[in-house]
């Protein structure tokens, strides 16, 4: 939890507030604001280091599309769309950008492993904090996969992706494929196979998205559209009392 502002008229610098609870129950605690808008902000940045940083658009055609697999072409305005989304859910959502330089390198890993010969310009780059596809893909509650972040040739680019997207469809957990317009995911492309062209006909292909309309607050200034200010019956301070 971010640090509270010791000042807040709301939790009295503590940072959190009562929630509604029925007696004999317990009572329970939420955030409070001067931490909860924080929190979402940096929930975002784990996604993708300055998510939160980009800028703000009105509305968006991703918006409650999360449990969804999505195919979007577009440029650097998706950025602000993913923010959108993200400071729209709770702190504890799980979501993750890994580009596709990221998937094969979780493969190199795996053939590492094996002991195999890798011939690949990137196998210096292999990592142990990923040594499996799965370990890489499996866990976030939506995976964002940027395409295009890779440039040296390896053969098995394409049956990586598949295995990817094959992967999050076993698990039943949606996945976005982003790649940009002026490098789209169709033949030619290094990632590109009958397969995955194959997997991605029976996903929704978004190609345009509107342009961002200013940018992203400053951390700590107003509340983050759709996070609600608490009521009264949740601004009773801690301080002194309760527990």
């Amino acid at each position: 939890m971010s640090k509270p502002n010791p000042d807040c008229e709301f939790c009295g610098g503590i940072g959190m507030v009562d929630a509604e609870h029925d007696p004999p129950h317990p009572p329970t605690f939420n955030r409070c604001e001067c931490v909860l808008y924080k929190d979402i902000l940096e929930n975002v940045d784990r996604a993708l280091r300055d998510l939160s940083k980009a800028p703000v658009v009105k509305g968006s055609p991703l918006l409650d599309r999360d449990d969804k697999n999505l195919w979007i072409t577009a440029g650097q305005d998706f950025l602000a769309h993913l923010r959108h989304v993200g400071i729209r859910k709770p702190v504890t959502w799980n979501f993750k950008v890994v580009s596709d330089a990221e998937l094969t390198t979780a493969w190199l890993g795996s053939v590492a492993l094996q002991g195999k010969d890798i011939l690949d310009p990137d196998a210096y780059a292999i990592s142990t904090q990923y040594i499996t596809i799965p370990d890489l893909v499996v866990p976030p509650d939506l995976l964002v996969i940027r395409m295009g972040i890779k440039v040296a040739r390896m053969a098995p680019a394409p049956e990586v992706l598949a295995e990817a997207l094959n992967t999050r469809l076993h698990e039943g957990k949606p996945t976005w494929i982003w790649d940009e317009p002026t490098h789209p995911l169709n033949t030619g492309h290094l990632f590109w196979s009958d397969t995955v062209g194959r997997i991605l006909s029976h996903w929704e292909h978004l190609t345009h998205l509107d342009a961002p309309t200013g940018p992203a607050p400053k951390k700590g200034g107003k509340t983050a559209p759709g996070t609600r200010r608490p009521g009264p019956e949740k601004r009773k301070s801690l301080r002194g009392g309760g527990s």
